[in-house]
């Protein structure tokens, strides 16, 4: 008699859930993975999109890469990298390429968290990971409204099934492991030997399993959709910012990108913010443009967890979870290390090695 071949159900097709796709087929490739997604799409908080009112495709948000981050970019397929990282001291008004001094920016952008709240032990794990960086390490890929032609559609071939529009609703339980899963279109039963990835982020993860209660931190993505490219100092194609409004502009084309990291409460108009991060722009180019091109803003309130120290403590140590069956992924299951990409799709392999385990 011919043996099953397991099952992997995964919840969530984020990057988490994906890459976990990923590693279990690379482990196993006779396994069978079924992904559920809850939104129309696979991505999680990295997709693209046809904006209708900009007539352009954007990424919900510009996301960033570093050559440091070795399985983010072994799984970016194929991409583009810029070497050089200038940043654009707004009070000073001058335009520095030395990146070292400005670290305290550089920790915001990747914990999403100000430098001096971030944990120590993660501002431990950036440090060694870029500084002093070297020329592969400094390398930077930023999504160029290609994320899910790059990232996403490639790990999703990893999925056997992959269902959209299904929303997870209840976990049932039979003798202290998973039985069921309900969604809001189909009942799934979990057969003995089957295993659950729940590959969700801290808010929803937390509807399903006992988890702390985390702190979040916002951010805030603008795109301006202009005539022509936007020509930046020393003809880069991304700019840091210091003492502005915005922390990083990046130009891919006719889309200009700007990114506001570690947001709690924003009280301004978010129309009249990205009004106001236009005009500072025509200072660092010295022009006085005639009006503001048309733009959309994406503003994620829940994008990452505070990652300060009582934060991170509460992190999760391992992927495993009460149910010897379930297992979790997702970037803020990585105690010790920033929400990032390079998070989640370490996380989604922590997951699949757990699971692989106690097959």
């Amino acid at each position: 008699m011919k043996k099953k071949n397991t099952s992997y159900h995964i919840i969530g097709a984020g990057v988490a859930g994906l890459s976990c796709a990923y590693f279990l087929k690379l482990k196993d490739p006779s396994c069978k993975t079924i992904v559920y997604e809850a939104a129309g799409h696979p991505g999680g908080r990295c997709y693209s999109f046809d904006d209708k009112e900009l007539q352009t495709r954007l990424d919900n948000a510009t996301h960033v890469i570093l050559g440091a981050n070795k399985y983010a970019a072994r799984l970016l397929f194929p991409h583009k990298w810029h070497n050089n990282c200038y940043f654009w001291n707004v009070q000073k008004d001058t335009i520095e390429t030395d990146f070292r001094q400005f670290k305290p920016e550089i920790f915001k952008a990747m914990c999403n968290t100000a430098a001096d709240e971030a944990s120590k032990k993660i501002k431990n794990k950036i440090f060694w990971k870029l500084f002093p960086w070297g020329t592969k390490q400094r390398r930077i890929y930023f999504s160029q409204n290609d994320l899910s032609q790059r990232l996403i559609n490639p790990l999703a071939v990893y999925a056997d099934e992959l269902h959209t529009d299904c929303k997870l609703l209840k976990l049932e339980t039979q003798f202290g492991q998973i039985a069921q899963l309900n969604f809001n279109n189909r009942q799934v039963e979990i057969n003995a030997g089957d295993k659950i990835i729940l590959a969700l982020d801290a808010v929803n993860t937390s509807r399903f399993l006992e988890t702390p209660q985390f702190e979040f931190n916002g951010i805030i993505n603008i795109f301006y959709h202009t005539s022509q490219p936007l020509s930046l100092p020393k003809g880069t194609s991304f700019l840091g910012i210091a003492e502005g409004l915005c922390d990083w502009i990046f130009v891919h084309g006719n889309i200009t990108a700007v990114t506001i990291s570690d947001v709690a409460n924003h009280n301004e108009k978010l129309e009249d913010l990205a009004r106001n991060i236009w005009k500072q722009l025509d200072t660092l180019r010295n022009v006085n443009s005639a009006f503001v091109p048309p733009f959309r803003v994406i503003h994620h309130k829940h994008a990452t967890i505070k990652q300060d120290e009582t934060n991170n403590a509460k992190r999760p140590q391992n992927a495993q979870t009460q149910y010897p069956n379930l297992f979790i992924a997702g970037d803020w299951t990585m105690k010790d290390y920033p929400c990032s990409i390079e998070a989640a799709i370490l996380s989604g392999k922590r997951a699949a090695q757990a699971a692989l385990k106690k097959r």
